[in-house]
């Protein structure tokens, strides 16, 4: 009955062109993750439409990755300890923006080209906090994965949630920041301290009015290898 609830609201909404001159930061947090995926994630974030810097956000503190950023052309950032892990690495960055709007993508997760021109119309509402969208897996072969060849459809384990029922739930109002491939008003983040942390999963904790986009995926990353990873993952957000 609740999914059934939810699926009444999955609505269609209409994106529009962004005003110019917004001023978007694009933030990249990494603690432990491969030099070469945070390159890859690192070079769509740069191709991404839309004036925007893009900040590569190191809590290893490594060298091969300050290196790495240099030679893309983005901003790097470190800090000498790890306190409240991602949220913290986060809100680290924050003092060092003067966006408008800051998007994020965990350090796998690579935007498509449109991201932001598909995005930024929306805060043209100033009641609009943020903007989350759908996240796909662009390596079919997973066990969190199922396909259809018949239809051509692919849907995996967090296909019902993006494009049903994060989707219900944004009809309501209740919608909520899911910690990548998202844009946040720099204003709205200010207004609840900036990202939460004392918590694992520190995207739920921000709420504010939300709005988000179309079943459309806007970003693509590898999913868990194995089944122990992927409950581990899904252990943590339960917390």
């Amino acid at each position: 009955m609740i999914l059934l609830f939810l699926a009444t609201g999955a609505w269609y909404l209409n994106w529009r062109l962004p005003a110019l001159g917004l001023k978007v930061d694009v933030f990249i947090p990494t603690y432990n993750e491969d030099v070469e995926m945070v390159r890859r994630t690192a070079l769509a974030a740069r191709a991404m439409k839309y004036p925007h810097e893009t900040w590569i956000l190191d809590d290893g503190n490594r060298e091969a990755m300050r290196e790495m950023a240099q030679s893309l052309g983005v901003r790097y950032l470190a800090r000498t300890d790890n306190a409240h892990a991602k949220a913290g690495n986060l809100n680290h960055a924050l003092p060092h923006s003067t966006a408008d709007l800051i998007a994020t993508f965990d350090a796998d997760h690579a935007p498509r080209q449109d991201f932001l021109l598909k995005t930024l119309g929306y805060f043209s509402d100033p009641n609009v906090a943020f903007v989350q969208t759908p996240q796909d897996f662009y390596n079919l072969d997973s066990f969190q994965n199922r396909t259809d060849p018949g239809s051509r459809v692919a849907w995996s384990e967090q296909s019902l949630f993006f494009r049903v029922i994060q989707r219900g739930k944004d009809y309501w109002n209740a919608a909520f920041y899911c910690g990548s491939c998202a844009v946040i008003r720099r204003q709205s983040l200010d207004a609840i301290g900036g990202f939460a942390t004392g918590t694992v999963t520190e995207a739920r904790r921000a709420t504010v009015p939300s709005i988000t986009t179309s079943r459309s995926p806007m970003a693509w990353h590898p999913p868990k290898s194995s089944l122990s990873s992927s409950s581990a993952c899904a252990g943590g957000w339960a917390r």
